[in-house]
C-alpha cells in the first residue's frame, strides 16, 4: 500500500513539475508575442505619421511647383529646378515606404512564428498532462485492486515469485476469505514451478487438511502425487 501511496504521490507531483515548466514556458512566450505586437503597432503608428508627413511634403511641393508655373516673369530654370527636387524626393519617399514596407513584413512573419510556437506549446501541454493524468489514473486503479487480483495477474504473467507475495499478503489480510483457497493452492503451484518441492508441499498439505472438500484440495492431491515421483 506504501508503494502505491507513493506512486499515486509521484504521478501527482510529475504532473505539477511538467504543468508547472510547460506554463512558466508558456506565458514567457506570451510576453514575446505580446511585445512583437506592441512594436508591430509602433511601427505601424510610425509608419502612418511618416507617410502623413511625406504627402504633407508632396502637396507643398506641388503648390510651389504650380505657384512657379503661373508666376509671371519666372525663369523656366528655377521651374524645373523646383521639379527635379521635387521627383527626388518622391523617389526617396517610394525607397523609405518599400523599406518601412519589408520591416512590417518581417515583423509580422517572426509574429507568425511565435503564434505557431505558442500553439505547439499549447499542445505539448495538453499532451504531458493528458500523460500524467493517465499515469494517475492507473495507478489509482492499481490501488484499488486486491492482493488476489494483483496476485493473479502475476500468476497469470508467470512471475511466480511476485504472485507467491501477493497471495500470501491477501491470505494475511483475509484469513476467512473466499479465495482463501484458490490463493494458497496457486502458492503451492508457484513454488512448485519454482522448484521449492517442500515448500509447495506445505502449502498443498495445508489445503487438504483445512480445506478437504474444496476443488483446490482435489487438485493438490494430484500435485502431490506427482511430487512424490
Amino acid at each position: 500500500m506504501r508503494l502505491v501511496l507513493l506512486a499515486l504521490g509521484m504521478s501527482a507531483l510529475l504532473a505539477g513539475c511538467l504543468k508547472t515548466r510547460s506554463d512558466v514556458r508558456e506565458v514567457e512566450q506570451k510576453q514575446v508575442i505580446q511585445h512583437e505586437v506592441t512594436k508591430l503597432q509602433r511601427t505601424n503608428a510610425d509608419a502612418s505619421s511618416r507617410f502623413l508627413d511625406i504627402e504633407e511634403d508632396m502637396r507643398g511641393l506641388r503648390g510651389r511647383i504650380e505657384v512657379i508655373e503661373h508666376r509671371s516673369g519666372q525663369s523656366n530654370q528655377e521651374a524645373e529646378g523646383v521639379k527635379r527636387f521635387t521627383s527626388e524626393q518622391l523617389a526617396d519617399t517610394n525607397k523609405k515606404m518599400l523599406l518601412l514596407q519589408e520591416g512590417l513584413g518581417a515583423m509580422e512573419k517572426n509574429l507568425y512564428q511565435l503564434t505557431a510556437e505558442v500553439n505547439a506549446l499549447k499542445a505539448e501541454k495538453a499532451a504531458m498532462v493528458a500523460q500524467a493524468t493517465a499515469a494517475q489514473a492507473k495507478a489509482s486503479a492499481e490501488a484499488k485492486k486486491s492482493s488476489y487480483e494483483i496476485g493473479q495477474e502475476f500468476f497469470d504473467q508467470k512471475d511466480w515469485k511476485k504472485a507467491i507475495l501477493n497471495f500470501q499478503k491477501y491470505r494475511d489480510e483475509n484469513p476467512s476469505g473466499k479465495k482463501f483457497p484458490d490463493a494458497t493452492y496457486k502458492m503451492g503451484v508457484s513454488f512448485q514451478e519454482l522448484g521449492m518441492k517442500d515448500e509447495a508441499k506445505t502449502f498443498y498439505d495445508e489445503l487438504v487438511g483445512k480445506f478437504p472438500a474444496s476443488n483446490e484440495a482435489k487438485k493438490a492431491k494430484i500435485r502431490l502425487k506427482s511430487l512424490k515421483k
